[in-house]
């Protein structure tokens, strides 16, 4: 249940802020993120035969280098049998740290490859666009939009593309054929 991830997710993000830790929270919830995301890990610490102390050693052992905190956070989820929402919180933190720290994501979508100049251009207009500080694109190539660029950022949609225009043009001639 997505709840129960988002009271996860709402408790450390209330922590982090309190702890002035934002930044390191994100930051070690993606490291934990990465361990959790092995099958055999997350077997193990969702096994029900496997005592909470056993499993509480090894989260020690292998999240060590992570700030104590979010060490708990894994051990309250785990001794909880929560663990299998852990990438829900995640997801759902990370979403409430972008919002906190003034960040929107992108996914954008170009016909060929942007470079870093093209990219960061991007990145500004979206800004700008949507009233954030910063843009964090995920691109990705798609020769069928022939030019141009789609950008979704939360649930807003930006089409720009040539087939999109294209398009656009031909049901304006349908409707309406030019008189020469």
């Amino acid at each position: 249940m997505a709840a129960t991830g988002r009271r996860y997710a709402q408790a450390a993000f209330e922590l982090a802020i309190e702890q002035n830790k934002v930044g390191s929270w994100s930051k070690d919830l993606a490291r934990a993120a990465e361990v959790l995301s092995d099958s055999d890990v997350m077997a193990f610490l969702d096994a029900p035969q496997v005592s909470d102390g056993v499993k509480l050693d090894g989260i020690g052992k292998l999240l060590s280098n992570l700030d104590i905190s979010v060490r708990n956070t894994v051990n309250l989820m785990t001794v909880n049998r929560d663990i299998t929402k852990f990438a829900d919180m995640h997801r759902l933190f990370g979403d409430m740290a972008d919002e906190y720290q003034g960040i929107a994501r992108a996914d954008v979508v170009t016909a060929v490859p942007l470079d870093k100049k093209r990219r960061s251009k991007i990145a500004e207009g979206l800004s700008k666009l949507v009233g954030r500080d910063e843009i964090k694109i995920t691109e990705s190539v798609d020769p069928e939009i022939i030019g141009g660029l789609v950008a979704r950022i939360g649930d807003r949609l930006v089409d720009g593309s040539t087939k999109t225009q294209l398009r656009a043009m031909r049901d304006s001639l349908a409707e309406r054929p030019v008189d020469l």
